[in-house]
């Protein structure tokens, strides 16, 4: 193992490494991102939302059950639609853009710090971030986190080479462009932090850096214009289609939700701390390699310094808010593993190769494996997936079935049976609990949609005469306790799937024994 790890660090700083290094990072990110069902509630929310927009046809408006939903821009959801058309439907290909966006961030990274730390700390630092527990399991996670942070990071890249380029003398026009691209698609992966961020960092560092001429550089006027160009049409486009669009997306879901307490997963100021730092273990402890005067006054201090600033705003922009959520703080991720993978060039520097190598070895196979176990236990906690009955249901469907849910609402359920229209969805309408839940997202998608909203939204009464409307149609029904409850058809029916956590799903046809016994005469 030893002689085998030796020559593949050797190799790696070698001119035809890239490809082999850029290759199997590829297949380590994507290799397991097949194994396990959708994670409720996020995976089966986004990715339902993608397959809800692509059996609509509804390209350009995301949809939640049929009805418009504005909590989050559509990149996840074009991404998500073009690779169902390019790999089926299945759960690797759902998280295909969160393991693009993953590999493109390290891929940008290890050529950014090769350009100007050399190719040994660039290996490191692309060896580093792909490793990464925290950074890993984001790729193997189909919601917009991963996406968001990929483009924040593309976007200082970009911006920071092109700030870099001026100083050298060379045109800073082409890289420009790049991160205009790269923010309005970090706008369109979630909204204005896509700009808000990246443009955050690179100002804090060429002010700070006394690089103040640098601002016209940044503020090229072209460059402008093309963000505009690319980030802004889909948002013009909604606000003329949905009225309303403007104050609901930009006001409650960007500027309420970030200032807000009323929204969920409340932490306290420090919780960041430990999520950063614990997991990208073993790496974070490569930090102490910079923790010294010397390295500070080092060559590596020049990028050093934009490191620290990039990790010090996501991290402290993100505690600022009572919500937090773990995904929000993968921007983060690249400027620790180019500070990590300085701090362990720093560690060589003073105690040698025999010394460093062992460890760096010992880095890559703890988190390797780390990475591994956690999947693996991730998948086996999965509990409330609706894989199973989801193929179970999808064998017997039929085009003309309708699905409805009994005072729940299973995400995933849809993208697991193929079908290709809405649900029923039974609750207390409208008099349900302001919270952030499902309930309040489809009765905030039904106000864009009213029409749609009254069809497929109703009312524990309304439920009997809407069956008893329909003749021969096939239901099936998804509820936990509360349906068999409140329905004594379904007490006396016999359930056609149970799940492992309670759930259950009936098959009811409405022919002429169900309705002698059910419907009103």
């Amino acid at each position: 193992m030893k002689i085998l790890t030796n020559r593949i660090w050797v190799f790696c700083q070698g001119p035809s490494a890239v490809p082999w290094l850029l290759f199997g990072a590829a297949v380590w990110l994507c290799g397991l991102a097949w194994i396990r069902d959708l994670h409720l509630p996020d995976e089966g929310r986004y990715v339902g939302v993608a397959w809800d927009m692509a059996r609509a046809d509804s390209f350009w408006v995301p949809l939640m059950n049929g009805m418009p939903y504005f909590h989050k821009p559509p990149l996840f959801y074009w991404l998500d639609q073009l690779s169902f058309m390019a790999f089926g439907r299945n759960e690797w290909a759902a998280r295909i853009p969160s393991v693009l966006a993953a590999w493109s961030t390290a891929t940008a990274a290890y050529f950014f710090v090769r350009k100007y730390r050399g190719v040994q700390i660039a290996t490191l630092t692309f060896i580093a971030l792909v490793t990464m527990p925290y950074f890993y399991g984001a790729a193997q996670y189909a919601n917009l986190d991963m996406l968001v942070a990929g483009m924040i990071s593309l976007t200082v890249l970009a911006g920071a080479e092109a700030v870099l380029r001026d100083e050298a003398g060379a045109s800073y026009k082409l890289m420009m462009i790049a991160a205009a691209v790269a923010a309005a698609l970090g706008m369109l992966a979630k909204g204005l932090i896509g700009i808000a961020l990246p443009g955050g960092v690179l100002f804090f560092w060429v002010i700070l850096t006394g690089r103040w001429r640098s601002l016209a550089v940044l503020l090229w006027p072209p460059a402008i214009a093309v963000f505009f160009a690319v980030g802004a049409p889909w948002f013009w486009f909604m606000h003329k289609k949905f009225p309303g669009f403007f104050d609901y997306y930009f006001i409650h879901q960007q500027v309420e939700r970030f200032v807000g307490e009323s929204f969920n997963n409340p932490q306290p100021v420090w919780f960041y701390i430990p999520v950063v730092f614990g997991m990208t273990l073993p790496w974070s402890l490569g930090l102490i390699g910079v923790m010294n005067r010397a390295f500070w006054k080092s060559s590596g201090a020049k990028l050093g310094l934009l490191m620290v600033i990039w990790f010090s705003l996501i991290v402290v922009f993100f505690s600022i808010p009572a919500s937090k959520l773990i995904g929000y703080t993968l921007p983060a991720l690249v400027p620790l593993a180019v500070l990590v993978a300085e701090g362990l060039w720093a560690i060589r520097q003073k105690r040698g190769v025999a010394f460093a190598l062992p460890l760096v070895r010992g880095f890559v196979v703890g988190s390797m494996v780390a990475c591994v176990i956690g999947l693996i236990a991730f998948k086996m906690a999965q509990k409330d997936s609706a894989g199973e009955a989801g193929a179970a249901v999808a064998a017997q469907w039929q085009p003309d079935d309708t699905l409805v849910y009994l005072r729940v609402f299973p995400f995933d359920l849809p993208f697991y049976i193929g079908n290709r229209s809405p649900a029923w969805v039974i609750e207390n309408w409208p008099s349900v609990p302001k919270r952030d839940n499902w309930r309040n997202e489809l009765l905030d998608a039904a106000t864009f949609d009213p029409s749609v909203g009254k069809a497929v939204l109703l009312t524990e009464a309304e439920l009997v005469p809407r069956l008893c409307s329909t003749n021969d149609k096939v239901f099936w029904m998804r509820s936990d306790v509360w349906g068999p409850a409140a329905y004594t058809f379904l007490r006396e029916a016999e359930p056609f799937f149970t799940q492992g956590n309670g759930g259950r799903v009936w098959k009811i046809k409405t022919d002429a024994t169900f309705k002698e016994k059910v419907c009103p005469k």
